[in-house]
């Protein structure tokens, strides 16, 4: 076998020094173009990676972001920290994924669809769906379930989804609102105040049953147009292991309502979970953990700034205050944020609770959830962007308007 060698000009390696001979600052200059290149493109990727994380991403990252400067004038403890919360939360997304793994969520879903025959029942039969997913499964989940199946259906049968994926959406955020596990901040109310199971939902109740009256008077605007569903059944798999999570959820669920401790039934879903399926472990989004963590750290050190912590005690000083801080404040920096913020400040629980679950209508930053629903939806239907958030704000308002005001007068009506 030959071997070619290539050898070097010797004219061109001449002409080449006395180039750097005669034009040093030259040859310095192509130097550092040369090292210049890679560092522009480094510094290109990692601007891309952070654009990318902030707009998917933005309330982690906006709590990123927060904690670390108000961390500048604050020093963090560790008793800001809610462990209690973060370990209920991790234990619910185990469950829940496993569930929405196993094709339960789906089949449930496409079983009732199917039994639809026009666009007002298809609306109400999913609206249902995602109201009574969302109490037990979180509104987050409740969206990522049904809103695909409404999209696909709006693609086979040819019809504007727009106001359908908002009152599902709407639906997913309200019913979320009546258990202590339906959002995030229903569970850090409930573990902050120490509340009772009783307490929780003397309060709750209410709104579940008027937010489920307005839902079904907005279903029935939309007109009864006749529609072929047929979808082809989400099979069930794992069964065995279905019925081990689901069966799990009863402990998880009484160390939420402090009726076991909370350590035992973390212990007991890390064994079972490793044991049946340790891939749902890295499957979780700890995202949603970690911007709870620093919420935490950035509240706690709010509440040690004498400016800041005179200004949040005035905002919640009495309970309207503090019903229309949660309301109004939702709609600026979202629901959770805004319990977290609020808590520390006011003992007025119940008119939290209203304010923060009311005030994830309106605008679609008012709730993560609402958030997803838009991004799942432009996803396939990128032209219909306007008509969604158009009928998304119409739809928000009139309902936050509504239900905004009700409680208003309850609350007043209590002081």
């Amino acid at each position: 076998m030959k071997t070619c060698m290539k050898t070097s000009d010797p004219k061109q390696s001449a002409g080449s020094k006395e180039v750097s001979a005669v034009h040093p600052e030259r040859a310095a200059f192509t130097r550092l173009s040369l090292i210049q290149i890679p560092i522009r493109s480094l510094f290109v990727r990692i601007w891309r990676t952070i654009h990318h994380e902030f707009t998917e991403h933005t309330l982690f990252s906006v709590s990123l972001i927060v904690a670390a400067i108000t961390s500048c004038f604050s020093k963090p403890q560790w008793g800001y920290i809610d462990v209690k919360v973060l370990v209920c939360l991790f234990e619910l997304m185990l469950i829940v994924k496993a569930l929405e793994e196993y094709g339960l969520l789906g089949h449930i879903a496409v079983n009732i669809v199917n039994r639809c025959r026009d666009e007002r029942r298809l609306t109400i039969g999913l609206c249902v769906i995602s109201f009574l997913l969302s109490m037990f499964t979180t509104n987050d989940v409740a969206i990522l379930t049904v809103i695909p199946i409404l999209i696909i259906i709006a693609q086979t049968c040819g019809f504007s989804a727009a106001v359908s994926c908002v009152l599902v959406t709407a639906a997913a955020s309200l019913g979320s609102s009546t258990t202590p596990i339906g959002n995030p901040q229903n569970l850090y109310i409930f573990s902050f105040y120490r509340m009772s199971p009783t307490s929780f939902f003397r309060d709750s109740l209410p709104l579940c049953f008027i937010s489920l009256l307005l839902l079904t008077v907005s279903c029935l605007l939309i007109r009864p147009q006749k529609i072929q569903t047929k979808l082809d059944g989400i099979p069930v798999t794992e069964k065995k292991k279905v019925t081990a999570f689901l069966l799990l959820a009863v402990p998880v669920i009484a160390g939420v309502l402090n009726l076991i401790p909370y350590e035992f039934t973390l212990l007991l879903v890390l064994v079972i979970a490793i044991i049946l399926d340790r891939a749902l472990i890295r499957k979780l989004d700890y995202r949603l953990l970690l911007t709870f963590l620093f919420l935490f750290v950035a509240v706690g050190n709010i509440s040690h700034m004498p400016e800041l912590k005179g200004q949040l005690a005035a905002l919640t000083a009495t309970p309207f205050k503090t019903y229309v801080s949660a309301l109004f404040l939702s709609q600026i920096i979202s629901n959770v944020p805004s319990t977290v913020m609020l808590a520390p400040f006011t003992t007025h629980m119940r008119e939290l609770f209203y304010g923060v679950n009311i005030g994830g209508l309106g605008t679609p930053i008012a709730s993560l959830a609402s958030i997803i629903a838009y991004s799942l939806f432009c996803r396939t239907f990128a032209q219909k962007k306007l008509q969604f958030i158009r009928a998304f704000l119409i739809y928000n308002f009139i309902l936050l308007i509504v239900l905004g005001a009700v409680f208003a007068v309850v609350i007043i009506a209590k002081m």
